[in-house]
């Protein structure tokens, strides 16, 4: 299951952040990476510009009412990468294990592209990932997050045009199991079509009983 959210930060902290990326030294992405996978550039670790538009990013995620219900996230780190004309990321998969924002270490069972340039300002660069149901190609406008899950087979194809800004995150959830996960959403959106139909309906909280009593039997806290 994956996740689209239009909208994931305002006008304004989207100019903020691309504003602190022009004036950020990026570096070369292989520090994080094999060289013969991946060519981009990265943000460097402890810039200070940078850690302010992590905890932009990270607060405007966790105000997301459908964000926090699908991936329920105990931590979540981010790092803002640049692809110029040339550069790409081959097929590959997301480490099991991160640095978290808070030096601890971080089980990666969801990530996301948060777009920070518009399609138009580059050609190429689409998000792909390996489905079980085929090849899915994103290239969204700024300022839209893509969530997946960080088991997936995935690549950012070759610019071949301008230059393409995104802040990449990866969250630990509260909930190790995917379906779980899962489970947990698509009750989630049956409750708020419950409120949009029947907003006075009893129903409503035996639906809550359900998910609070399997929240309770699965998370991990």
């Amino acid at each position: 299951m994956m996740l689209k959210l239009r909208n994931a930060l305002s006008s304004e902290a989207l100019a903020q952040i691309r504003n602190d990326l022009a004036a950020t030294q990026m570096q070369d992405g292989a520090v994080s990476g094999k060289a013969s996978l991946k060519q981009n550039l990265q943000s460097p670790h402890g810039n200070p510009a940078m850690q302010k538009a992590t905890q932009i990013i990270v607060q405007a995620l966790s105000r997301q009412p459908e964000f926090t219900a699908y991936a329920v996230p105990k931590q979540m780190t981010v790092v803002f990468n640049r692809y110029d004309v040339g550069m790409h990321y081959k097929n590959h998969m997301d480490a099991a294990l991160m640095g978290g924002l808070n030096r601890q270490p971080l089980r990666s069972d969801l990530s996301f592209t948060l777009f920070l340039s518009e399609p138009s300002e580059y050609s190429g660069g689409d998000l792909v990932l390996e489905s079980p149901w085929g090849e899915v190609r994103v290239k969204e406008p700024a300022g839209t997050a893509f969530v997946y899950p960080s088991n997936m087979l995935h690549r950012v194809e070759t610019v071949t045009e301008g230059s393409r800004l995104a802040a990449i995150g990866w969250v630990q959830s509260m909930f190790r199991d995917q379906a779980q996960r899962e489970i947990l959403f698509d009750i989630y959106k049956l409750r708020a079509d419950l409120v949009s139909q029947f907003p006075d309906s009893e129903y409503q909280e035996r639906v809550d009983r359900i998910r609070e009593n399997l929240v309770r039997a699965w998370a991990e806290v």
